[in-house]
């Protein structure tokens, strides 16, 4: 009997991925083992965690900013700590949140001048202080503007006010940390994954826990997601026997609905869900492919997936008022193919017709806020703007924001400069009070050469100063270096450990796809540390080379200042010799 095939508009929706030229390289993206996207995006820029020594910073690049990125482009640097989670305000494409290691989570406003400048961006608008650890997640309420949540490995997850830094809600009850959080469609409700195993819905503006069951089974990791306006939820995680799987939950009753089960990979699998299409894409970490479903009649049926012999760690989405409609493309996501290298997969529904395609493009978010935190938080609720795609169709993106929606800090302001102090006007004095007999004028001192000892020495002094900063920094590169090279090593000696375990398990019978994914892991941390083990040597060759600059540099200063002062001995010595021949002067006229 003839198979039926389901019909589906996006049965033939297909991946691209971006050309080397059109790719972001030359980039330093964070090592940290916390299971995030590493990448977030919106109509204007990209945002990337990035790997910066001594302390945690992120850095925020324009689209058209492709190819190789300039060594000295400016990032933002003032946590402490490594930057765990950045996310773009869905109402304003200039506004970002970053939560890191340090406990705090951060709201930051992207310059204009963000391409001309030369230093970091190193003051954030706002700093939201109170929680107790690390700060994993942060995600923008997506219908009331200034309202963010941030999820914490204190076991809470605080609903903040951003305009007023004040904590309006904290949710809690969770047993563990919290591994993923995500919004609901009109922003009332909460979602949270968590490492006890269950799966929790919270009204985020009283707190209360709404429903809450158990979920996958592994001992990994998980991850939720909302389906758009629908009641329904998607998670992924790993069964008992740690295979992938992506369950569809009914959200009024919190009961699975389907299970899907993926293959035994080990690396977690990353949700993302396009309300427009109905389609979930779903990428694993490790992974050189991208999966994606259809959602319909409570059920998620395969498409087909991208497929890429470059492995992503992490995944970042457009917001849909980003995507070019006029190609037919319906998602993009900026992958980190590596620890250098984030590229752009655009998917696209092949169509020949050169007209606006209403079918495929429904309404979507307008990236305007339907509510302030002040009627979110007095218990108002509303639907999110839309915003009909034909008019992204004929102007091209979106851009979100006009007006600085969050206060900027206050500068006090410069003090006023004090009025130049006026010299006492020197008289001639007249005729009749010059005496009769001028004093012969005693020749000044020559005073050229110790001038230009002087300029010579302020030089040797800015030389100096230089070096010495140069020699710091490059002290506090391989003291980063070293820092780095120790968690490899650890990362190395734990990756052995699981070897032996799972060798352990191999002769118990356990397939030999896990075995062939803890030697990919080894293998990579014995590149990694590699890798450090050289920017060390080449760190610490450059803190000798500052070193030996430093010496010289500080005996000629010393050699100069000897110099410097024997002639200004010789200076005072013409001076006293000049006033004593004035003053004889003096008297001669007096007696005359």
């Amino acid at each position: 009997m003839a198979s039926i095939v389901r019909s589906s508009k996006f049965r033939h929706v297909f991946g691209t991925a971006a050309k080397r030229e059109d790719s972001y390289e030359n980039l330093r993206v964070g090592v940290s083992a916390w299971d995030s996207n590493f990448v977030a995006a919106n109509p204007k820029y990209l945002s990337v965690n990035w790997a910066a020594g001594g302390g945690g910073a992120f850095c925020v690049i324009p689209h058209e900013v492709t190819g190789k990125l300039r060594g000295d482009f400016p990032i933002f640097s003032a946590h402490q700590g490594a930057v765990l989670d950045t996310a773009f305000s869905p109402f304003d494409d200039d506004v970002i949140a970053s939560g890191a290691e340090d406990h705090q989570a951060m709201v930051w406003r992207v310059p204009q001048d963000l391409l001309e400048r030369e230093e970091d961006v190193t003051e954030p608008v706002a700093v939201l202080r109170g929680h107790g650890r690390k700060v994993g997640h942060v995600a923008w309420n997506p219908v009331a503007a200034n309202v963010l949540a941030a999820s914490s490995s204190d076991n809470t997850v605080r609903i903040w006010d951003v305009e007023q830094t004040q904590v309006q809600q904290t949710l809690a009850g969770f047993g563990d940390s919290v591994m993923s959080i995500a919004w609901n469609h009109t922003g009332t409700l909460m979602a949270a994954t968590c490492r006890d195993k269950r799966l929790r819905i919270f009204d985020a503006r009283s707190g209360r826990v709404e429903r809450e069951a158990s979920s996958h089974g592994g001992i990994k990791g998980s991850r939720v997601v909302w389906l758009g306006a629908e009641q329904r939820l998607v998670t992924t995680g790993f069964s008992r026997s740690s295979e992938r799987e992506v369950w569809l939950w009914d959200s009024d009753t919190l009961k699975p609905i389907s299970t899907v089960n993926v293959d035994m990979s080990a690396g977690m699998l990353m949700p993302f869900y396009d309300a427009s299409t109905r389609m979930l894409y779903v990428a694993g970490k490790g992974d050189g492919n991208i999966r994606y479903y259809e959602y319909s009649d409570d059920k998620l049926y395969f498409l087909t997936e991208f497929q890429s012999p470059e492995p992503q760690r992490g995944l970042g989405a457009m917001p849909k008022r980003g995507v070019d409609v006029q190609r037919c493309e319906v998602m993009r996501f900026f992958k980190v193919a590596s620890n250098s290298l984030v590229e752009p997969v655009s998917f696209r529904v092949p169509r020949k017709s050169e007209s606006f395609q209403s079918d495929i493009y429904p309404p979507a978010h307008a990236g305007v806020a339907a509510l302030t935190a002040s009627e979110y938080f007095a218990g108002k609720s509303a639907d999110p703007v839309l915003v009909d795609m034909e008019q992204i169709y004929r102007d091209g993106p979106l851009i979100a924001g006009t007006n600085t929606p969050i206060s900027a800090p206050k500068v006090a302001p410069a003090p006023a400069a004090a009025a130049p102090k006026q010299q006492p006007a020197v008289s001639e004095p007249p005729a009749a009070q010059k005496p009769a007999v001028q004093p012969s004028e005693s020749p000044a001192p020559d005073t050229s050469k110790l001038d230009s000892l002087h300029k010579e020495l302020e030089q040797v002094r800015a030389d100096l100063e230089k070096a010495q900063k140069a020699t710091f920094d490059a002290t506090a590169r391989e003291h980063s270096t070293q820092e780095q090279l120790k968690q490899v090593q650890q990362q190395l000696a734990d990756s052995q450990q699981s070897e032996k375990r799972l060798q352990a398990m191999v002769d118990s019978g356990v397939s030999a796809d896990q075995l062939q994914a803890v030697e990919s892991q080894l293998k990579s941390a014995v590149e990694d540390a590699d890798s450090l083990r050289a920017e060390l040597e080449r760190a610490s060759a450059q803190a000798e080379s500052y070193k030996v600059q430093l010496a010289q540099a500080s005996a000629r200063a010393s050699e100069h200042e000897q110099t410097s002062a024997g002639l200004q001995k010789d200076l005072q010595a013409a001076i006293q010799a000049a006033n004593a021949l004035a003053l004889a002067a003096e008297k001669a006229a007096d007696s005359l």
